[in-house]
């Protein structure tokens, strides 16, 4: 059987990318990274990034990680998850077409905010901010996503993970 192709994950924040992603590359039994993961084990909590050095250096790094992340997973079998607004920068997206599915998860807005707004989250502290962010992404993640997943509490992660696992296996 051929390996898996690469899969990432795109959508906003609190739709689950990392937890599903986790769990479809131990089904695929390929590496898995987080775009945020990395940056936080290089330069210390999303947040505090946000806080010291502003959004425009945030997404500058995340832009750089992201696509060095991207470039890996188009030569070798793997799961990556991409923070919310990753996909925003055209270096990203021109990454994201060398890999073989872009899996948009999705979830209704008040779905994804109760996920959101608890962890401290410096773009999900406010609802009606939340939602215009999210409005304004939907036209990209929509363009650019090679396959849609609901990941919205109606059914079981692992399940969320088996569907995207069995894209990657075609």
């Amino acid at each position: 059987m051929p390996p898996p192709a690469a899969v990432a994950l795109i959508g906003f924040m609190g739709a689950g990318k990392s937890h599903v992603g986790m769990l479809a590359a131990a089904l695929l039994l390929v590496p898995f990274e987080d775009t945020d993961a990395v940056i936080a084990e290089r330069l210390g909590p999303i947040e505090e990034i946000f806080a010291q050095h502003g959004e425009a250096y945030f997404r500058g790094v995340e832009r750089d990680v992201a696509v060095a992340v991207l470039k890996k997973q188009a030569r070798t079998p793997g799961v990556v998850s991409l923070g919310g607004g990753t996909v925003m920068q055209d270096d990203v997206q021109q990454a994201l077409g060398r890999v073989a599915h872009v899996v948009w998860l999705t979830a209704p807005p008040n779905v994804l905010f109760a996920r959101a707004c608890g962890g401290g989250r410096p773009l999900a502290r406010d609802e009606a901010a939340f939602r215009r962010l999210l409005d304004d992404r939907l036209p990209v993640y929509r363009r650019l996503a090679t396959a849609t997943v609901a990941n919205d509490g109606s059914r079981p992660v692992d399940d969320v993970a088996a569907q995207i696992a069995a894209l990657a296996r075609g």
